[in-house]
């Protein structure tokens, strides 16, 4: 169960990781150009939005695991 957890925390870690670089990324292209804005928003509302799922059904997991133990 131990292995299991680790790869989940990792996977996690990885998650939020490759988010914030692909916002970085996202920033650094609306800023080579502007004429792209509203689709780079349209993308980094959705990376936002897929960190939170990911970090809500983990609390949730969490959550429920600790209930039934």
């Amino acid at each position: 169960m131990n292995t299991i957890t680790d790869l989940i925390k990792a996977f996690m870690i990885l998650v939020n990781a490759g988010g914030i670089f692909r916002i970085i990324t996202l920033i650094f292209s609306t800023i080579n150009d502007p004429d792209s804005k509203e689709t780079n928003f349209r993308r980094g509302r959705n990376v936002i939005l897929f960190m939170i799922l990911t970090t809500l059904i983990y609390s949730l997991k969490d959550s429920i695991l600790k209930y039934y133990q």
